[in-house]
């Protein structure tokens, strides 16, 4: 199985955090510092420093900057901080995604990606620290019906699993995670399915993995580079996975790719501002 390249996408440094919004893929450049939008071509939506990634809202997009969550209202084209976090330089954000109760969970990485001076936080009317220990935040999604959240420390080449209080937002325990260190590359975000079934890029791995919900890998989307990021459902039926993709050391890479997938996807989450 093989994921088609979107022959319109500009190659970008650093591709990723795809998000599907009323019929438009939305995406960014994190190293460009660029929000771009496609519905059959591609065009910059807004330009700016590192973007590390992006979530639907009720009027447009909130998007992480290197020490901030910012507000982008597509009507009026006005970006607004809603919070700024006191990093040390050498840490950024680097993924985020949004439950459904519109809870933020942000995660931040070590620049030099050696050292687990991340974290996982949850924004919602205030910052608060979820996660510690992290070396680079990667991948959260949740399983809803089963009361599970997923996430991923790249690294540590896991996938944690979480008992999770969907009523609160909260993680409950950590249960036993997925081990995919026997796999190419390591695990970058990820997107899940109507049956559960996660579907995980491999940074350094050429495609996408789908995982059951026991654990088990069950297909492999090849995509034509090495540096896959990560993937989202998309189109009327949601059953399009879009993918994203970074460049590497020889120049390859850094398009979008999709894949038509047989099962259809879920939508996004939306970012809820909580008076």
């Amino acid at each position: 199985m093989k994921a088609k390249l979107i022959r319109s996408s500009p190659q970008l440094k650093l591709g990723e955090s795809p998000v599907w919004i009323d019929g438009v893929l939305y995406y960014v450049d994190i190293l460009g510092g660029k929000i771009y939008a496609y519905n059959g071509s591609v065009r910059v939506l807004y330009s700016g420093d590192v973007i590390p990634f992006i979530v639907p809202c009720s009027d447009g997009i909130v998007f992480g900057t290197r020490d901030s969550i910012r507000h982008l209202s597509l009507d009026k084209m006005i970006v607004e901080t809603l919070f700024t976090v006191n990093l040390p330089g050498n840490v950024r954000f680097n993924d985020g995604k949004c439950d459904k109760n519109g809870f933020l969970f942000a995660g931040t990485m070590d620049i030099n990606e050696t050292s687990p001076s991340g974290k996982l936080y949850r924004f919602g009317t205030r910052e608060e620290t979820v996660l510690n220990d992290i070396t680079i935040s990667n991948g959260t999604i949740w399983d809803f019906e089963r009361k599970i959240m997923y996430y991923i420390d790249s690294p540590r080449r896991k996938i944690r699993v979480f008992d999770y209080d969907t009523d609160k937002s909260m993680i409950i325990s950590e249960k036993q995670g997925i081990d995919v260190s026997s796999f190419a590359g390591v695990p970058d975000g990820m997107t899940i399915d109507s049956e559960g079934n996660l579907y995980v890029a491999f940074y350094g791995g050429n495609g996408i993995i789908k995982f059951n919900v026991e654990g088990d890998a069950m297909k492999k989307i090849f995509v034509g580079v090495k540096n896959v990021t990560s993937c989202i459902f998309g189109d009327d039926d949601l059953k399009t996975i879009y993918i994203t993709t970074a460049s590497d050391k020889n120049g390859n890479g850094g398009h979008l790719y999709r894949f038509k997938n047989d099962v259809p996807g879920v939508e996004s989450s939306s970012f809820k501002f909580i008076s």
